[in-house]
């Protein structure tokens, strides 16, 4: 259905639906997601929706502040004894939802087994700079490196689970029904469209005042607004069409809340073979690109163009001249790559290319509008959408040409290391974890990163600043928009600020109250 009639038509649901209200809702609060989690084991899952709900069973040492920064979790405090050493002391008191004490050596088991080969997580890489960790008494953990690393405090978000479930043999278990000290303990997973977690008593900050979260999938976003609109539902977060919002904002029964966002929405590019392994090519087609119709009509403002993998609010974004809309420097590009065009305007196109997307309609809508953007510079586009599972395999696996993605959060501009550095290129080595999809390999840019990675925070600046002029030269991707955190949410769901990083964690300081 084209947009405008798409958004009629949810505009018409608004108006009749809430005359014919179907069976109250369970007991609890009901979360609609688009898609079910990959693991509910922070260590292996991939997918943003498997570690958000995740944090909420198994929080790490440390957790995020709205502004992104790192603040004591299950730690107590934190601190550095040297370039190398690090110091972590637990709350006192932290229990498992088995009953179990949790103590240091739940920590060291936890960080062991996610170095260990036969864990086989994708997140490894991230702790190669640690050389032991050591329980030094119950509540004191020291984490000892190989060399300095800068960003490990914000690596230690990773959930922590008792030292008995923390081998590779549990890790099934665990990614289907996780063990750990969180707000919300699992109760039952009938099946992949179905969750439910309940309130944990013996949590750190005390029991939440939601008794109960039942995720449910609903991939299509139409059944996603009917189920809001009929009382089924309370909270959908950044999974409903910026144009549905306004209508959404006149239905008494739903509030629409928002916060600036530090995701990034992308086009990817395959740089392993074929027209896109030339920078020439890349960049022609990001003069092509114009975000600002696409922000402003189909995101109804709720975004930031991009300049860059970073947002403007993180501390070490620079500014960098990046590829304002330019179709003669587009052609220009084009040429000099080798695909003239063969006969004018309007005619054969110089090049064809093939995009994947997810079925979300939102994504295929924007999907269309850049295959118009790219066929009026010549280049012709296949818009393939895929179920969302599908579709991130074929990316992971470097199966796609074209793709479009969101980085939904981005708090630590070490993940430029993660996503653009030659070590980072999925493969069957990494289980095709690794975050540089596109296969960018760049020497002088790896080195950029590897420092940055090792330096204190002012020099960090510098060589981050570096590395944002050098991907801004190689244009590994085009950086489209920082879309803002939307929530739809319930009358019955209060106290509920969406985070800027798009987490769930704000349902443990929520309520909920009778219609």
């Amino acid at each position: 259905m084209p947009s405008p009639l798409r958004s009629a038509f949810l505009a018409l649901l608004v108006a009749l639906v809430p005359g014919c209200r179907a069976e109250p809702p369970p007991e609890g609060i009901t979360v609609l997601i688009e898609a079910p989690p990959d693991s509910l084991d922070s260590r292996v899952a991939l997918t943003a929706l498997g570690q958000r709900i995740a944090q909420l069973i198994t929080p790490g040492l440390v957790t995020f502040d709205d502004t992104g920064a790192p603040v004591p979790d299950l730690a107590e405090s934190f601190r550095e004894l040297s370039p190398t050493l690090v110091e972590f002391t637990l709350r006192p008191g932290l229990t498992f939802h088995d009953g179990g004490a949790l103590t240091a050596e739940d920590v060291k088991a936890t960080y062991d087994s996610v170095r260990d080969a036969a864990l086989a997580s994708p997140r490894a890489d991230r702790y190669a700079a640690i050389a032991r960790v050591e329980a030094v008494d119950a509540r004191t953990v020291r984490f000892h490196l190989r060399e300095p690393y800068a960003p490990l405090i914000v690596e230690l978000s990773l959930g922590i689970l008792p030292a008995r479930r923390a081998p590779a043999a549990f890790k099934e278990a665990q990614g289907t029904a996780p063990v750990g000290a969180g707000p919300f303990r699992f109760e039952s997973q009938p099946d992949e469209e179905h969750l439910t977690l309940v309130s944990f008593a013996g949590s750190a900050r005390g029991a939440p005042a939601i008794p109960r979260l039942h995720f449910r999938v609903v991939r299509d976003e139409t059944t996603r607004v009917l189920e809001l609109l009929k009382g089924r539902a309370d909270l959908v977060l950044n999974a409903i069409s910026p144009a549905t919002l306004p209508a959404l904002k006149r239905e008494p029964s739903l509030r629409v809340l928002t916060r600036p966002g530090t995701g990034l929405a992308y086009l990817g590019f395959n740089l392993r073979t074929g027209p896109l392994a030339d920078a020439r090519v890349r960049r022609a087609l990001c003069h092509l690109v114009d975000v600002g119709p696409l922000v402003t009509y189909k995101l109804r403002g709720l975004a930031q163009p991009a300049q860059g993998l970073l947002p403007r609010t993180n501390w070490a974004w620079a500014p960098v001249p990046g590829c304002p809309h330019d179709p003669g420097e587009a052609a220009r590009l084009l040429d000099a790559a080798g695909y003239p065009d063969p006969d004018g305007p309007g005619g054969e196109p110089r090049l064809t290319l093939q995009l994947k997307t997810s079925t979300d309609r939102l994504r295929r809508s924007i999907a269309l509008v850049l295959r118009e953007q790219l066929s009026l510079g010549g280049v012709a586009v296949e818009v393939r959408s895929l179920e969302f599972g599908t579709f991130f395999n074929d990316v992971r696996r470097g199966n796609f040409e074209l793709y479009t993605l969101k980085w939904a959060s981005i708090v630590e501009p070490d993940l430029m290391r993660g996503a653009y550095h030659s070590g980072n290129v999925p493969s069957e080595a990494n289980h095709f974890g690794g975050l540089n999809r596109g296969a960018l390999r760049d020497t002088a840019l790896d080195a950029l990163l590897d420092e940055a990675s090792r330096v204190s925070t002012p020099e960090r600046r510098l060589l981050y600043t570096r590395a944002q002029e050098r991907l801004d030269a190689l244009v590994p991707i085009v950086p489209l928009w920082h879309e803002d955190s939307v929530a739809v949410v319930s009358q019955r769901l209060q106290d509920f600020e969406p985070s800027p990083l798009g987490l769930f964690t704000p349902l443990a300081r929520a309520r909920l109250v009778a219609p």
